[in-house]
Formats: C-alpha cells, structure tokens, sequence
C-alpha cells in the first residue's frame, strides 16, 4: 500500500456561480462538522473541543472573504 494517497474531490469545469456554489457549501458543510464536534464534546466529556470551537468564526471569515473576492472578480469581468 502506498503512504501516500491522492483523490481528486473536485475536479472539473466550473461557472463562476457553480463555483461559488460549490465552495460556499464545502465551507458550510465544514462549519457544521466543527459545530457539532464541540457540541459532541460538550455532551460526552463536558468540556469543548478547543479546536473546533475555534474554527467556525475562521470559516464563516474565508466566506466572507470568498464571496467579497468573488463579487470584485465579477465586478472587473474577471470572471
């Protein structure tokens, strides 16, 4: 077996609104897994998962910083 595994998780052409669709719901879905892995924590060790409960401010920012990057492109004709 190899160490070393490569899998292709997307991979296409894409619209700018597919794109964005597409990167906004890979952030979303990553939200969610940190929410409730420190929910997880709280219930089963009665303390947060630190890095978790981290994490969903830093995603909900690349959101934001996605979409504001993406509204400029449009704005310019880049994309």
């Amino acid at each position: 077996m190899n160490d070393i595994e490569t899998i292709d998780l997307i991979k296409g052409t894409f619209t700018p609104e597919e794109a964005k669709e597409l990167l906004m719901g890979l952030l979303t879905g990553k939200i969610n897994f940190h929410n409730l892995k420190n929910w997880s924590s709280k219930e089963r060790f009665g303390k947060p998962d630190s890095f978790s409960e981290q994490k969903p401010e830093y995603l909900r920012k690349a959101k934001e910083e996605l979409d504001t990057f993406l509204a400029e492109a449009k704005d310019q004709q880049k994309i």
